[in-house]
C-alpha cells in the first residue's frame, strides 16, 4: 500500500519554521499580506522540502527561504521566468548565500531544497515573477 502525505499549507504569517519531521512533504505558501521568512531545519542527508505558490495572481509580498546559517548555504539553483517570458538560470555564490528571496512570486512557482550531504541545501525548480529572485547571506 502506498503511503500518502498530506501537504502543508503555510499560514499567512511573517515567519514559518519548517519542521524536520515534514521532510518529503509539499509546502504550499499563499498570497501573503506581508513578507514571510521560512526557516529550514538543520540539514541531514536525504532530507528535502518542496515549496509551491498557491495564489491566483502575483503576490504583492515576498517569500524568503532561509537555511538559518551561512554554513548551510544554498547550492544548485533555480530557473527564473519573468513576465517578458525570458528564462534565466540563477544561483547563489556557492559558499555562504543562505537566504533566497522570491520577489513577488506568481502562479507556477515551485522549487525544492534538498540536502545530499547533511551540510548544504541544493535548490532546484523554478520561480515565476516579474523580478528575479535574489540570494544573500544571513
Amino acid at each position: 500500500m502506498a503511503q500518502t502525505f498530506v501537504p502543508i499549507i503555510i499560514g499567512n504569517a511573517t515567519t514559518y519554521t519548517v519542521l524536520a519531521r515534514d521532510s518529503g512533504v509539499l509546502h504550499y505558501f499563499p498570497d501573503f499580506s506581508s513578507t514571510c521568512t521560512a526557516t529550514l531545519p538543520s540539514p541531514k542527508a536525504g532530507m528535502w522540502f518542496e515549496f509551491a505558490y498557491s495564489g491566483l495572481a502575483a503576490d504583492a509580498q515576498d517569500f524568503v527561504l532561509s537555511s538559518g546559517s551561512n554554513t548551510n548555504f544554498f547550492a544548485g539553483g533555480l530557473v527564473h521566468l519573468d513576465s517578458d517570458n525570458e528564462v534565466s538560470p540563477i544561483a547563489g555564490n556557492g559558499s555562504s548565500n543562505s537566504k533566497l528571496t522570491c520577489v513577488t512570486p506568481a502562479p507556477g512557482t515551485r522549487f525544492r531544497a534538498e540536502s545530499t550531504n547533511g551540510t548544504t541545501w541544493t535548490l532546484s525548480g523554478f520561480v515565476q515573477s516579474a523580478t528575479i529572485p535574489s540570494f544573500a547571506d544571513q
